[in-house]
């Protein structure tokens, strides 16, 4: 099965943050700026200097501050010409996954046209509660909220699921539009529950034989790296503690290649881990806390007394020596996960060691 780099996968978009940029180029710009400002939680408004009102940012050029609001801001709001908007937004535009929403209104808050990132990014929600707060119309185009089709990448955030595959999400968006047929594989009803009753979807067992769904496009939602030769949008939950042992002064790159090789080995997706955890002695290993960095998950460390008493498959008398306790790394996951059970025992090469547990499981 392929492993996925970690600089390969689709990251999330910034979700510690929903702050909103406002842009106004007109004195009544700056005024319907100015009172949606007043509506919309942890929003700037950003004016062309000869109209900007008191407490607004001043600017000279648009497309110098646009382009820093575009790095600093989750949404962006245009009141001006959807023209000037698309010539400031376009040399900017990266991906649906991490681009801010873009959403343009005319001055007299008419129209609110979800421009960008309507779904993922959250557009189509923005000129629904622009248009709801000027007492204008939202426009919107995509096509699934028109045929009031479900939209998958935003029910997969609504379900905590990570997208790994952006390019294979438009296939499936369209045959959902087309009412082609689908398959879906979600053992545990995480995408599920968020799908209408007649979402159309065939839905796949566990074990099943998967070779009649092979041209065939289809959702596949688990920890679990899909068969090979199959054609669907995997939808990763985050549900994989990763424990970790290595030596002293092992480096980043040689624990995040650990990780990433022995995730592959094990038919599991590194967009699915959920944390990792470790010893307490290693909270000031650099390598260590630099690798949780790079995956951009917690560690978190237990102390002797939490992972003592700790059945584990493969207790090493070298670690019991050097740590006081049988086990690291599958200790560890199983006492993070809170589960008794290892989806993948004990696994070494070079200076690092690591098991997994998943979160929940019995």
């Amino acid at each position: 099965m392929t492993n996925p780099s970690v600089t390969s996968l689709e990251m999330p978009k910034r979700a510690d943050r929903n702050n909103t940029a406002i842009f106004a180029l007109t004195r009544k710009g700056a005024e319907l700026a100015a009172a949606l400002a007043a509506r919309i939680p942890a929003s700037n408004c950003f004016c062309k200097s000869r109209y900007a009102l008191p407490g607004m940012i001043a600017f000279i050029r648009l497309p110098e501050a646009f382009k820093a609001a575009w790095c600093d801001y989750d949404r962006i709001v245009c009141i001006m010409s959807c023209g000037i908007a698309v010539r400031m937004a376009a040399p900017l535009i990266d991906h649906k996954s991490r681009d801010p929403a873009v959403v343009v209104i005319d001055q007299n808050g008419a129209f609110a046209v979800s421009l960008l990132s309507g779904h993922i990014g959250g557009a189509n929600e923005l000129a629904r509660n622009i248009a709801r707060l000027t007492g204008g119309r939202a426009v919107i185009t995509t096509a699934s909220d028109i045929q009031d089709k479900p939209a998958v990448d935003l029910l997969a955030e609504k379900a905590g699921l990570r997208i790994e595959n952006f390019e294979a999400l438009s296939r499936i968006q369209a045959a959902i539009l087309d009412e082609g047929p689908l398959w879906i594989f979600d053992p545990e009803g995480l995408l599920l529950k968020y799908l209408p009753p007649d979402h159309g979807f065939d839905p796949v067992a566990e074990g099943e034989d998967l070779t009649k769904f092979q041209t065939i496009p289809g959702i596949w939602v688990s920890e679990l790296l899909a068969p090979p030769g199959m054609e669907c949008l995997q939808l990763r939950p985050s549900n994989l503690v990763i424990g970790v042992g290595c030596n002293r002064g092992t480096s980043c790159g040689e624990i995040v290649g650990f990780i990433l090789d022995k995730l592959g080995e094990s038919g599991l997706s590194p967009l699915s881990i959920k944390n990792f955890a470790s010893l307490d002695i290693k909270a000031d290993e650099v390598g260590l806390l630099d690798a949780a960095a790079v995956f951009e998950r917690p560690i978190y460390f237990c102390a002797r007394r939490d992972i003592e008493s700790i059945a584990v498959p493969n207790p090493s008398e070298t670690v019991a020596r050097h740590a006081g306790v049988q086990s690291v790394c599958e200790a560890s996951a199983l006492w993070s996960a809170g589960t008794n059970k290892l989806v993948a025992p004990k696994r070494k090469a070079g200076n690092c060691t690591m098991a997994v547990a998943r979160a929940g499981s019995r």
